[in-house]
């Protein structure tokens, strides 16, 4: 069953930016808020934007205080991560989600996110939205179509996605809702209280800066776990910049995952517009999902209510 889904924003709401993890500078964070009151909605700039803590964007006393400031902020109705880095996880326990409970609000964003992502739907059953981040502009300039996907995903519009066909695509027809995140945070968080539930759901998973050999231990832990046993579908995000092993892997990073799932017969779709690298094509956690997989390409479409 898909999970709660947090109230549309319309016009007239507001968005906190915050960070829970690198730091950021608030000129950074300008471009993002240009484009996101440009919906008709306002933004605040959480106490996080701005200070810095060694990697951090200020101590664990400030974005802890920040992060459930906006929690609690029954004004704000969305909260956006203005970057990704460690330091989710040194708080996220530490939070009180009573009020978010009650009055649940979009959280956005991806990278170290995913942290907030699998706690929220695996604890809270509330929806949340994989996307792109203020970061990303300074890194990759103004991309308009992810923009547009995130805004969509606010206010409740249609949101699909077209992808080309891949010849280690595996074709197939899935229904379920969606799970996922970053692959380095998901495997480590097996057997933790913010433990991913795969059964009967589909699977996103995207990955930066790994070597070969990390994203094949990875991905054969979940499997190990049994995360892909009733599994309806997965869908691979970009691989970015992976390391270079010593010596040569031998096999590509698209080839590792299908052979991680080649005794599972779910469909298997590469090249989703979402990761560390430039389009950015939102996706809902906890919404339920379509995927159809042929030769002649994937579809991808997420249910709004």
């Amino acid at each position: 069953m898909p999970l709660k889904q947090p109230p549309f924003l319309k016009e007239g709401d507001t968005v906190g930016i915050v960070s829970t993890g690198n730091p950021i500078a608030k000129r950074a964070v300008l471009p993002a808020q240009r484009i996101i009151e440009s919906w008709g909605v306002n933004t605040v700039l959480g106490k996080t934007i701005g200070p810095r803590k060694g990697s951090f964007a200020g101590p664990d006393e400030l974005r802890l205080q920040d992060y459930q400031e906006m929690l609690d902020n029954e004004n704000i109705k969305a909260i956006l991560h203005a970057n990704g880095g460690d330091g989710a996880v040194r708080i996220m326990d530490k939070l009180d989600y009573k009020t978010f409970k009650k009055k649940p609000k979009w959280i956005a964003g991806y990278s170290d996110v995913t942290f907030m992502h699998c706690h929220i739907n695996g604890n809270f059953g509330i929806q949340t939205i994989h996307s792109t981040m203020p970061i990303d502009i300074s890194s990759q300039g103004i991309l308009e179509d992810s923009w547009e996907t995130l805004r969509r995903a606010y206010f409740g519009e249609e949101l699909s996605c077209e992808m080309k066909p891949h010849k280690l695509n595996r074709t197939g027809h899935a229904k379920g809702a969606l799970v996922g995140g970053n692959l380095s945070i998901l495997s480590p968080l097996q057997g933790t209280n913010s433990d991913i539930d795969t059964d009967g759901k589909i699977l996103f998973i995207e990955c930066v800066g790994e070597h070969h050999f990390r994203i094949e231990t990875y991905l054969m832990c979940l499997k190990k776990a049994g995360k892909f046993d009733k599994l309806k579908g997965m869908i691979i995000g970009r691989f970015t910049a992976p390391m270079q092993d010593h010596p040569n892997f031998g096999y590509t990073t698209k080839e590792i995952v299908m052979n991680a799932v080649k005794e599972f017969d779910f469909p298997v779709c590469f090249n989703y517009p979402a990761g560390h690298e430039d389009t950015h094509c939102a996706l809902v956690f906890g919404a339920e999902t379509i995927m159809n997989v042929s030769r002649k390409g994937a579809f991808v479409e997420i249910l709004r209510k």
